[in-house]
């Protein structure tokens, strides 16, 4: 009996310790949405810092709980970013500047909490996996490597192709600017720079975001052309599309990256002239990207 009244009590102790913890060392938290979630073990709302990016998104609503009441704010910087509180809300103003600085929300009782907030462009930053290549369709279907009569044809593409191949390759990274973060996908207008594995800069230019028949079956996929100058001043474009459809914004959660998988249609390549393809052959470049999402500028 005497066992399990001290595992009553070291349970009932973890539970409450749990329900707690979300405000352990803090007398005053600060939440996103409407209400602070405060489930036992976790705050799963709370937030210790914050972005604005001046491509959109530009405002903050934060949500103030477990103070004394009577808050004020107060920004390190009020050139790059205002403060102010409106019924137990923080209100924070970006004034087109970039910059880091530090919003500190008091109470009446002498009571506060620091907010560290960035102010920057937001970006997305493609990683070229070494995962690329060139596959060969006819009549929409992909040709197997597998099999014997394909190996040869795909070789040959692959060999002529890798060397000539001008936009993005294997461990390169483009970073897009959307013009707007916030309408991302239905604004779909940016510019973007491409860099080398080793930082330097290889392309940059504008991109749209649009929708098309997808290249290997008939349903509509995203698609994002690429426009820029190359070394010799002559305008380029690359087309691709997006396998499959990426129809939501990049998650601005810490969470694992999104896998991407780009296709375009190179068949008329210069570099092929020399290739025989297959009745309806068309060649395609297949680059696999990873992203964490919008992410302030460097």
């Amino acid at each position: 009996m005497k066992t399990k009244t001290l595992l009553g009590f070291f349970l009932l102790s973890v539970m409450t310790f749990c329900m707690s913890a979300c405000q352990d060392g803090a007398e005053i938290i600060l939440f996103s949405g409407s209400q602070l979630i405060n489930e036992p073990g976790t705050c799963t709302n709370t937030i210790s810092s914050t972005t604005l990016y001046l491509n959109g998104r530009g405002t903050e609503d934060i949500g103030i709980a477990n103070g004394k009441g009577g808050y004020s704010a107060h920004s390190s910087d009020e050139t790059i970013v205002t403060a102010t509180v409106s019924n137990d809300r923080l209100l924070i103003n970006s004034h087109g500047k970039k910059g880091k600085v530090t919003v500190t929300v008091s109470d009446k009782k002498g009571n506060s909490v620091v907010l560290p907030v960035t102010v920057s462009y937001g970006v997305i930053s493609l990683f070229c996996r070494e995962q690329t290549g060139f596959v060969v369709s006819v009549n929409d279907e992909l040709l197997s490597m597998g099999k014997d009569e394909n190996k040869e044809l795909l070789e040959s593409v692959n060999e002529v192709m890798m060397q000539k191949y001008s936009f993005i390759k294997g461990q390169e990274v483009c970073i897009l600017q959307p013009d707007d973060v916030d309408n991302f996908m239905a604004d779909g207008n940016g510019s973007f720079i491409l860099k080398t594995e080793n930082g330097e800069i290889r392309a940059e230019g504008t991109y749209q975001v649009g929708h098309d028949d997808d290249l290997i079956s008939d349903k509509q996929c995203v698609t994002f052309t690429f426009s820029y100058k190359d070394a010799d001043n002559a305008d380029r474009q690359h087309k691709f599309y997006l396998e499959p459809s990426f129809k939501r914004t990049p998650s601005t959660k810490s969470v694992g990256p999104t896998m991407i998988c780009w296709m375009e249609d190179v068949t008329d390549s210069s570099c092929l002239t020399e290739i025989s393809l297959p009745e309806n052959g068309k060649v395609l470049y297949v680059v696999f990207t990873s992203s964490f999402g919008i992410r302030p500028a460097e």
